[in-house]
């Protein structure tokens, strides 16, 4: 397999590779690839990591022309594929998207005007919908990222209904991995450990680090609502299994261990984070006794984080209010409702 993250240089200018990381994703990987080939965009190649998919999917993938696929034995994460689609990239920009979303024909090109229109932005959030929304109406799935005092990310729109409140472009604290564009310099700038993501998180957060770590290196990051796409969730993997519930929730943890600033963060808001934890924790064990597992995950992967930490921490360019300013009160009374799907 490949390094995990991109070769040094700049890429092929004006090429975007479109990294898919594929697991039993067969019942979208036709109407995928299809969005795929219809974009805009003059100069894309395709590159899919299957994770050793039971379905069929991996040979499908190998069998398709114009595809590049790299195929593992087994599932080894999210994380570890996207990483090794990166390091085989050969391009300007890098498209991270989900077998399960569907881009709409433009969504690369306008990702890219709003790349080219900033130099200071490392990623671009698209306009993510999903396919059916109550009574007609068209919802929301994600328009980038957001993140609280906490220590929580969210998707920003989520569940709600796409209306003109989502028609302005700005910037945003991050982006969701599910379908959004990366400028390869930054992608280079922020690896940490040799990764673009966080192996040990496995599944989901894992673009929340990106995004943490790409802010304290000083990149922005910004929804761009013309960039618009489908994202039907459930592609890859269900994600109120156990065993990816016991991945968010350890996930976050590492998270803040990675990133968080003592100072801004834990120090000042140590008790909405704990409190916050606990209530989540506490959930998911009434569900699901198994979860507590993630307990197990956290304490084997800790170290790492601490490592990584230090690392992050001695490449840091901007002052912590710089990042603080992104951190949000908890709306407790709204998360307090059951779970909606993790970023």
């Amino acid at each position: 397999m490949t390094s995990a993250c991109p070769p040094e240089g700049g890429g092929v200018p004006g090429l975007v590779s479109v990294v898919l990381a594929n697991w039993n994703g067969a019942a979208h990987a036709g109407r995928c690839l299809a969005a795929l080939r219809a974009q805009t965009h003059p100069s894309v190649e395709l590159l899919v990591v299957d994770n050793g998919s039971r379905d069929g999917s991996g040979a499908w993938w190998a069998a398709q022309p114009g595809v590049r696929c790299l195929r593992a034995r087994r599932n080894r994460g999210f994380a570890w594929a996207t990483n090794q689609g990166v390091g085989a990239s050969r391009g300007e920009f890098i498209c991270l998207c989900n077998v399960d979303a569907e881009l709409d024909r433009d969504f690369l090109a306008r990702a890219l005007d709003r790349l080219r229109a900033r130099p200071a932005a490392g990623s671009v959030a698209g306009r993510l919908r999903r396919a059916q929304g109550p009574r007609g109406g068209v919802v929301l799935d994600s328009a980038g990222h957001g993140i609280t005092r906490s220590g929580w990310a969210y998707n920003r729109g989520a569940g709600e209904l796409d209306d003109d409140r989502w028609d302005v472009a700005r910037e945003v604290f991050g982006v969701c991995a599910a379908a959004a564009v990366y400028r390869r310099a930054m992608l280079q700038d922020v690896a940490v450990l040799g990764e673009v993501l966080p192996v040990e998180f496995f599944a989901y957060q894992e673009d929340v680090d990106l995004d943490w770590r790409a802010r304290w290196r000083g990149w922005e990051a910004w929804y761009e609502p013309r960039a618009t796409a489908i994202h039907h969730r459930g592609g890859s993997q269900g994600w109120r299994s156990a065993a990816i519930e016991r991945h968010v929730l350890a996930n976050r943890i590492l998270l803040l261990a990675r990133n968080a600033d003592a100072a801004t963060v834990i120090r000042r808001d140590g008790s909405a984070i704990v409190a916050f934890t606990l209530m989540r924790w506490g959930r998911a064990a009434i569900r699901r006794p198994s979860t507590l597992a993630a307990a197990a995950l956290v304490a084997r992967h800790l170290p790492r984080a601490w490592r990584a930490r230090r690392l992050i921490r001695a490449r840091r360019v901007v002052p912590p209010a710089s990042v603080d300013r992104w951190l949000e009160p908890t709306p407790w009374r709204r998360w307090l409702r059951p779970p909606a799907p993790p970023v």
